[in-house]
């Protein structure tokens, strides 16, 4: 691992072992050796201290200690006792005074990864995601979009939504292609996803559909449908499906946009409805196995307002 620390990039190095190399200072503090025998240990560039990268700390005063760039800390220590010159200024103070309660064993060396003052054994993608970008809060939809027993492909779809990454027409004409930027499904209005969800007329009157089988009051701008899907007053089971149908309603529109505008074929708002009801039974028929009283309950709920 040591050589990790040692090598600087090269024009004969691929860009992958390049962009590694040039990582080094963000890499070097979550790579922590742990001291055994200390016969792997590098003093000057492994992490095996709490100063971090000693060649740092001591700013690089190798030459006024006498130790080599490549010595193993077990050299330093013969016998079980330090051999180091006398310290000279405040970091190498500090660094003889750790070095009074190192007690060095005879297993191997080994590495761990420490994040944020914890240890892991492994790597975890997500941690390291976590750690490496910056700290944010859940924003105010998180709960609507991404909930226990959700569908992932419509919940990824609604994310899409929310950020406005579909590929609306408006986007299209953003973007330099040449299109027709009338909507394709009720041709009134330019197609943005504001317009998609809820204010055209095709996508308003699907969306109604499902909201009275909720017993809910369609909203028909997007700014109001999204405000009222993050503040539901009503018990989980009814926000769970609340939210399930929402989800499926903004998928299987999108799903009719591109269909009409790949295959030429079209369906009434009453076939998707028959599209979104039997997504949602199959759904709710899935907790049977796990939860049989939050599946009837759920159904009913779904039910009871048809």
């Amino acid at each position: 691992m040591h050589n990790y620390w040692t090598t600087s990039p090269r024009k004969s190095y691929s860009w992958l072992v390049n962009k590694l190399l040039k990582m080094k200072n963000e890499v070097f503090p979550l790579i922590k050796l742990r001291l055994q025998n200390s016969e792997t240990a590098r003093f000057w560039c492994d992490n095996w201290s709490p100063f971090k990268a000693l060649f740092t700390h001591l700013s690089g005063s190798n030459s006024r200690l006498v130790i080599p760039l490549q010595a193993t800390v077990s050299s330093l220590c013969p016998n079980g006792s330090w051999v180091l010159p006398p310290a000279r200024n405040e970091a190498q103070l500090q660094l003889y005074a750790y070095l009074t309660i190192v007690q060095l064993i005879d297993n191997q060396d080994y590495y761990e990864w420490e994040i944020n003052d914890k240890t892991y054994t492994s790597f975890k993608t997500g941690i390291i995601y976590d750690y490496l970008m910056e700290q944010l809060h859940d924003v105010s939809w998180y709960a609507s979009v991404w909930f226990s027993r959700a569908i992932p492909r419509r919940s990824f779809h609604m994310w899409l939504v929310i950020q406005k990454r579909l590929p609306t027409r408006n986007r299209l004409i953003h973007w330099g292609l040449q299109v027709d930027p009338q909507c394709l499904l009720c041709n009134r209005s330019p197609e943005s996803r504001d317009h998609l969800f809820f204010f055209c007329q095709f996508s308003y009157d699907l969306w109604t559909l499902v909201a009275r089988r909720l017993d809910l009051t369609p909203i028909r701008d997007w700014a109001g449908t999204l405000h009222q899907m993050t503040s539901l007053s009503i018990s989980l089971l009814q926000k769970l499906l609340v939210l399930l149908a929402w989800q499926a309603t903004a998928y299987w529109f999108w799903n009719e946009r591109n269909t009409r505008l790949h295959t030429n074929t079209f369906r009434s708002t009453d076939q998707l409805f028959k599209q979104i009801d039997r997504q949602l039974r199959n759904k709710l028929q899935s907790f049977r196995d796990s939860n049989p009283n939050r599946s009837s309950l759920m159904m009913q709920s779904w039910f009871c307002f048809g």
